[in-house]
């Protein structure tokens, strides 16, 4: 336990000391301990048969309008946890990041969805001024939102900033996948 500390300790004192070492790190802590990085998975809304052959990757599996797929390399990077567009002729087709949850097995898309959680009810609209965010929901809470926050580069970024703000008490992304069903 005392190392935990001393751990935690050398985080908060050097801020670097938590770098990512892969695509979505950030994004797959907050969504919590079943969610793991997949930086060679992408979702997108375009189906298997229209997909161009350049975008070299497998269909894995279907989840609601999104179409999984895997591909050989990583399509994400440290730097990239974010939508990605490839334009292919006259059509430009577009990619986010997904994370595996491992108690469920399916694969959950990361869509700029975050539930923002701030101090004061006043701060959810200066969120939204600040950082252009537009307000999708309010909560029961009223100190709590639904924000859709893209377009963003890296959504592990976009952690990291909103969890520097001191009017944000927390952030968290809302994943799009398979409703649960037990076995």
């Amino acid at each position: 336990m005392q190392k935990w500390w001393v751990a935690m300790a050398v985080v908060i004192m050097v801020p670097n000391a938590q770098a990512f070492t892969e695509a979505c790190q950030l994004v797959a802590q907050m969504a919590g301990p079943d969610y793991q990085t997949k930086p060679k998975r992408f979702g997108s809304l375009t189906a298997p048969e229209d997909m161009p052959k350049s975008v070299e990757a497998s269909f894995i599996e279907r989840n609601g309008g999104w179409f999984i797929y895997q591909a050989s390399k990583d399509w994400f990077d440290v730097d990239h946890c974010g939508p990605k567009a490839q334009t292919v002729g006259t059509t430009t087709y577009e990619f986010v990041p997904v994370l595996l949850n491992r108690r469920t097995g399916s694969n959950a898309v990361v869509n700029g969805v975050f539930l923002i959680k701030t101090y004061r009810e006043r701060h959810l609209d200066e969120i939204a001024g600040r950082y252009g965010f537009k307000m999708v929901s309010t909560l029961p809470n009223r100190f709590t939102a639904v924000f859709d926050v893209k377009p963003q580069v890296s959504y592990d970024k976009l952690i990291e900033t909103l969890d520097r703000d001191r009017d944000i008490e927390f952030a968290v992304p809302l994943l799009s996948e398979p409703r649960y069903r037990p076995r």
